[in-house]
């Protein structure tokens, strides 16, 4: 336990920090109909990252920051100009042209590097979890700033002006934002940025009407889902942005789901029989599917395969079971052969001044080789389980026919009027 707390305690504390500044602007971007802004700005702060990163700048350092910065306010004057556009255009078409076309430099610049991918991943994801503590006195003192001088704002309704003074308005209000965005992608990435910048706003607006308590809502939900995913990042071992995301999703639709359900007349009887009737013609349609084309991909079987074995096994004989097995053994052990010298190539590149072009191709070999190897155990595994499941086309046919019976009934019983 001390462990854990001493691992996530950190990262907890950048994910209230960043929820609290990010949920009060989601809610002047919700009002102000351009959702995308964030992945806009945020797009265009990893841009300058990356033409960093091309010129040799560190990560983290001061020439990074600046670069990042410049373009996110070169991004923040252009998004205030939008309120000058034709009225016919849509604001958020012209954000996501922004987002698209910042993007796509991005890309072109990471083609030339020697480990684009790794840095493309961690402008994505970035690294909330290796956060020290030092690093974010400044971040927090300039958010307090910010989101102070954002409610005085809002109090005193600086931005419900128009003209020259409502753009004047919009380009402080993005360029703030352009200046909090680039601080908050450095630290945990875009998708987590616009995670807290959007789902904790929306939430917000779901179960309160004023503003203050939208904020209040919003912020302590939003940490209980930053807290859910950084514990399941931690059990499973996964990429904590990614994983803490992926929560911020599951607790928006849960709240959705509960909103629909609160406001519509369904009963919890009723949708349970939805429910039901939905997973048994999703079955009965894999079945059928089955029946038809045994050797094509099975979408549900094959899930329903991958974690719970056992039913392989209860339609393999010995042989094929052997043969699988056997098979999924090579796969895994080519695998990881492979890892090992996508590992080594990584050590060469950035601990030698002067890359060895012979162990480079040797390295380049290996992995070829490993990857063909790969493919044909994979194929192998493929073929035994298409051979397999040639024999459960009758049963298919059967069980597809039931179960599709079984649904006609429930849904005519429940068409039927009550008496």
């Amino acid at each position: 336990m001390t462990e854990l707390t001493e691992l996530l305690a950190v990262p907890f504390f950048v994910c209230v920090v960043l929820i609290g500044v990010h949920c009060q602007f989601g809610l002047h971007v919700l009002k102000k109909n351009v959702v995308f802004v964030d992945l806009a700005l945020a797009q265009c702060a990893s841009l300058g990252a990356t033409v960093a990163f091309m010129q040799g700048h560190l990560p983290q350092s001061v020439g990074a920051y600046s670069w990042s910065l410049g373009f996110a306010l070169s991004a923040a004057l252009m998004l205030s100009l939008v309120r000058f556009a034709p009225a016919k255009i849509p604001a958020e078409a012209l954000v996501g042209v922004l987002y698209i076309v910042s993007a796509a430099a991005a890309i072109l610049l990471i083609e030339r590097a020697p480990q684009g991918a790794e840095h493309l991943k961690q402008i994505l994801t970035g690294s909330v979890l290796t956060v020290d503590i030092s690093d974010l006195y400044g971040v927090v003192a300039l958010y307090m700033v910010i989101g102070t001088i954002l409610a005085l704002a809002t109090t005193k309704q600086w931005m419900q002006v128009g003209g020259t003074k409502g753009w004047i308005a919009d380009l402080c209000f993005y360029s703030a934002f352009g200046l909090v965005v680039t601080s908050s992608v450095a630290i945990a990435g875009v998708l987590l940025v616009f995670s807290f910048l959007i789902i904790p706003a929306l939430i917000g607006l779901l179960l309160a009407q004023k503003a203050i308590t939208q904020w209040i809502y919003g912020v302590v939900l939003g940490c209980i889902a930053a807290l859910l995913g950084l514990l399941a990042s931690y059990w499973l071992d996964a990429s904590t942005g990614a994983t803490i995301v992926c929560a911020f999703g599951l607790l928006l639709a849960l709240f959705l789901l509960g909103y629909l359900f609160r406001k519509s007349s369904v009963s919890t009887g009723k949708l349970l029989k939805m429910t039901l009737i939905g997973m048994l013609l999703a079955i009965a349609i894999s079945l059928a599917w089955l029946a038809a084309n045994p050797r094509a991909d099975q979408p549900l079987f094959d899930s329903a395969e991958r974690y719970v074995p056992v039913l392989r096994s209860a339609y393999f004989t010995k042989d094929e079971e052997v043969m699988y097995q056997d098979a999924k053994k090579y796969v895994a052990r080519y695998t990881a052969e492979l890892n090992r010298l996508g590992e080594m190539e990584v050590r060469n590149r950035y601990e030698n001044t002067e890359t060895d072009d012979f162990l480079v191709q040797k390295i380049s070999s290996f992995q070829q080789s490993y990857n063909e190897m790969i493919k044909g155990e994979t194929f192998v595994m493929r073929e035994v389980r298409s051979r397999a499941r040639e024999r459960l086309r009758w049963p298919a046919i059967i069980f597809s026919l039931v179960l599709g019976l079984s649904c006609g009934a429930l849904i005519q019983k429940g068409l039927r009027p009550r008496k």
